[in-house]
Protein backbone atom coordinates (compact mmCIF):
# COMPACT_ATOMS: atom_id res chain seq x y z
CA UNK A 1 0.00 0.00 0.00
CA UNK A 2 1.42 3.42 -0.96
CA UNK A 3 0.34 4.92 2.41
CA UNK A 4 2.66 2.46 4.15
CA UNK A 5 5.52 3.59 1.92
CA UNK A 6 4.67 7.20 2.85
CA UNK A 7 4.83 6.30 6.55
CA UNK A 8 8.20 4.60 6.02
CA UNK A 9 9.47 7.61 4.03
CA UNK A 10 8.40 10.09 6.72
CA UNK A 11 10.18 8.08 9.41
CA UNK A 12 13.43 8.49 7.42
CA UNK A 13 13.12 12.28 7.49
CA UNK A 14 14.36 14.47 10.30
CA UNK A 15 11.10 16.41 10.15
CA UNK A 16 9.48 16.02 13.54
CA UNK A 17 8.01 13.45 15.88
CA UNK A 18 5.60 11.41 13.77
CA UNK A 19 2.44 10.41 15.67
CA UNK A 20 0.34 8.58 13.11
CA UNK A 21 -0.41 7.98 9.46
CA UNK A 22 -3.97 7.16 8.40
CA UNK A 23 -5.04 6.22 4.88
CA UNK A 24 -8.74 6.67 4.13
CA UNK A 25 -10.98 5.67 1.27
CA UNK A 26 -14.52 6.91 1.77
CA UNK A 27 -15.46 6.32 5.37
CA UNK A 28 -13.14 3.30 5.62
CA UNK A 29 -9.69 3.98 6.98
CA UNK A 30 -6.60 2.16 8.07
CA UNK A 31 -4.00 3.35 10.56
CA UNK A 32 -0.75 2.41 8.82
CA UNK A 33 1.48 3.85 11.53
CA UNK A 34 0.88 4.75 15.15
CA UNK A 35 3.68 5.77 17.50
CA UNK A 36 3.92 3.89 20.79
CA UNK A 37 3.39 7.14 22.72
CA UNK A 38 0.07 7.64 20.89
CA UNK A 39 -1.01 4.12 21.88
CA UNK A 40 -0.13 5.01 25.47
CA UNK A 41 -1.95 8.36 25.27
CA UNK A 42 -5.27 7.05 23.92
CA UNK A 43 -7.46 4.09 24.67
CA UNK A 44 -8.16 2.29 21.38
CA UNK A 45 -11.76 3.51 21.25
CA UNK A 46 -10.60 7.12 21.83
CA UNK A 47 -8.01 6.91 19.06
CA UNK A 48 -10.58 5.43 16.66
CA UNK A 49 -12.92 8.33 17.42
CA UNK A 50 -10.19 10.92 16.73
CA UNK A 51 -9.13 9.12 13.54
CA UNK A 52 -12.76 8.95 12.36
CA UNK A 53 -13.20 12.70 12.86
CA UNK A 54 -9.97 13.50 11.04
CA UNK A 55 -11.18 11.35 8.14
CA UNK A 56 -14.52 13.18 8.09
CA UNK A 57 -12.65 16.50 7.99
CA UNK A 58 -10.54 15.08 5.17
CA UNK A 59 -13.65 14.15 3.20
CA UNK A 60 -14.82 17.75 3.59
CA UNK A 61 -11.60 18.87 1.87
CA UNK A 62 -11.67 16.84 -1.34
CA UNK A 63 -9.05 16.83 -4.09
CA UNK A 64 -11.24 18.70 -6.59
CA UNK A 65 -13.17 21.69 -5.32
CA UNK A 66 -15.16 23.17 -8.21
CA UNK A 67 -15.66 26.49 -6.46
CA UNK A 68 -11.86 26.91 -6.43
CA UNK A 69 -11.16 25.22 -9.78
CA UNK A 70 -9.06 28.11 -11.06
CA UNK A 71 -6.63 27.52 -8.18
CA UNK A 72 -6.03 23.90 -9.26
CA UNK A 73 -6.66 20.83 -7.13
CA UNK A 74 -6.22 20.88 -3.37
CA UNK A 75 -2.71 19.72 -2.43
CA UNK A 76 -3.02 19.67 1.35
CA UNK A 77 -4.78 20.95 4.41
CA UNK A 78 -2.84 21.65 7.58
CA UNK A 79 -4.65 21.77 10.92
CA UNK A 80 -2.67 23.36 13.75
CA UNK A 81 -3.84 22.22 17.15
CA UNK A 82 -2.16 23.27 20.37
CA UNK A 83 -0.14 20.05 20.66
CA UNK A 84 -0.53 18.33 17.28
CA UNK A 85 -0.28 19.26 13.61
CA UNK A 86 -2.41 17.21 11.20
CA UNK A 87 -1.58 17.22 7.48
CA UNK A 88 -4.32 15.93 5.20
CA UNK A 89 -3.34 15.15 1.61
CA UNK A 90 -6.30 14.21 -0.61
CA UNK A 91 -5.51 11.62 -3.27
CA UNK A 92 -8.87 12.07 -4.96
CA UNK A 93 -12.27 13.27 -3.79
CA UNK A 94 -12.86 10.22 -1.58
CA UNK A 95 -9.42 9.10 -0.45
CA UNK A 96 -6.33 10.55 1.12
CA UNK A 97 -3.65 10.36 3.75
CA UNK A 98 -3.61 12.07 7.14
CA UNK A 99 -0.25 12.48 8.86
CA UNK A 100 0.09 13.83 12.39
CA UNK A 101 3.14 15.16 14.24
CA UNK A 102 3.84 16.60 17.67
CA UNK A 103 3.53 20.32 17.01
CA UNK A 104 6.59 21.49 18.92
CA UNK A 105 8.83 18.95 17.15
CA UNK A 106 8.41 20.46 13.67
CA UNK A 107 11.19 22.89 12.82
CA UNK A 108 10.44 23.68 9.17
CA UNK A 109 6.77 23.26 8.27
CA UNK A 110 7.23 24.45 4.70
CA UNK A 111 9.97 21.91 4.00
CA UNK A 112 7.87 19.16 5.57
CA UNK A 113 4.81 20.00 3.47
CA UNK A 114 6.95 20.18 0.33
CA UNK A 115 8.46 16.77 1.12
CA UNK A 116 5.04 15.19 1.76
CA UNK A 117 3.61 16.64 -1.46
CA UNK A 118 6.60 15.58 -3.55
CA UNK A 119 6.33 12.02 -2.25
CA UNK A 120 2.56 11.90 -2.80
CA UNK A 121 2.91 13.32 -6.33
CA UNK A 122 5.56 10.75 -7.18
CA UNK A 123 3.93 7.73 -5.57
CA UNK A 124 0.21 8.44 -5.92
CA UNK A 125 -0.49 10.98 -8.65
CA UNK A 126 2.04 10.10 -11.36
CA UNK A 127 -0.03 7.07 -12.31
CA UNK A 128 -3.33 8.96 -12.25
CA UNK A 129 -5.24 9.56 -15.45
CA UNK A 130 -4.89 12.92 -17.13
CA UNK A 131 -6.88 15.52 -15.24
CA UNK A 132 -9.22 18.13 -16.68
CA UNK A 133 -7.90 21.67 -16.71
CA UNK A 134 -9.06 24.12 -14.07
CA UNK A 135 -11.03 25.99 -16.75
CA UNK A 136 -12.85 22.78 -17.77
CA UNK A 137 -13.80 22.00 -14.16
CA UNK A 138 -14.95 25.59 -13.62
CA UNK A 139 -17.09 25.42 -16.79
CA UNK A 140 -18.68 22.14 -15.69
CA UNK A 141 -19.42 23.60 -12.27
CA UNK A 142 -20.92 26.72 -13.84
CA UNK A 143 -23.11 24.70 -16.21
CA UNK A 144 -24.30 22.37 -13.46
CA UNK A 145 -25.16 25.12 -10.97
CA UNK A 146 -26.13 27.86 -13.46
CA UNK A 147 -23.47 30.35 -12.40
Amino acid sequence: MPAESLAAHIRTLDAGELRSVVHYDGDDYDTVFQADRVRDEFAEVEYEEVAKHLVLKGLDDGFEQPEFARFGHLDATVRWFHDVVAFQVPLDDWSGVIVTFDRDSIEDTSALVDELLAFVDEQFHDDAAEEASADDVASEFSEEFGQ
